[in-house]
């Protein structure tokens, strides 16, 4: 064999090389850890909103959801009157007499709630609070619409779902300025035909 196919042949085993020790260190990097959600008490409509809304975050690659346990009642009662509640992992829906759309809308915006809580920077909720001129993070004196927790639940909710119900924001924004929203929160474009 001359020099210069030995040269030739080196170069290709060398290649080889490389390729099989990265395929072995990619397959030796451990999976994320996968979420953990277990629901208690719901309809086959509601569970089928709820898997709906996992199934969203992760389209939108919206990884780092904590572990949930999440609650269905059959009254308003066990979310204090409202459609749904989010606390130190566990989420209380009531959303058993809402259409459809809105069941997977308080889905996602209280999923909203525990993804913003474990992967969002508080840099970039103040950043947030700045451009939205938002008083409060979670002062339950000031309006629901008015605290930076609904708002940045609202704006994720409306990045992940499907464009049928706006956010509740206390006055209208277009879509291009929740996009840009989205982003901010997340880092990635928004998944909604919305946008």
């Amino acid at each position: 064999m001359d020099t210069a196919t030995r040269a030739r042949c080196n170069r290709i085993a060398l290649f080889l090389c490389l390729i099989i020790s990265a395929a072995i260190l990619v397959s030796q990097r451990p999976a994320p850890a996968a979420q953990l959600m277990a629901i208690y008490g719901a309809s086959a409509a509601e569970e089928r909103a709820i898997d709906w809304s996992v199934r969203r975050y992760r389209t939108a690659g919206l990884d780092g959801m904590p572990d949930l346990e999440v609650f269905l009642h059959r009254s308003h009662d066990g979310c204090s009157g409202d459609g749904g509640l989010y606390h130190a992992g566990r989420i209380d829906l009531c959303t058993e007499d809402l259409t459809v759309s809105y069941q997977k809308k308080i889905a996602l915006h209280e999923m909203a709630h525990a993804w913003i809580e474990a992967n969002v920077d508080p840099e970039v909720l103040d950043r947030f609070m700045d451009i939205r001129g938002i008083a409060t993070w979670n002062d339950r004196n000031f309006g629901w619409r008015d605290r930076g927790n609904e708002q940045t639940a609202e704006i994720i909710t409306w990045g992940l779902g499907e464009g049928e119900i706006a956010p509740l924001l206390p006055e209208a924004i277009d879509a291009a300025t929740l996009a840009m929203l989205y982003r901010l929160l997340t880092d990635r474009e928004p998944i909604t035909p919305a946008a």
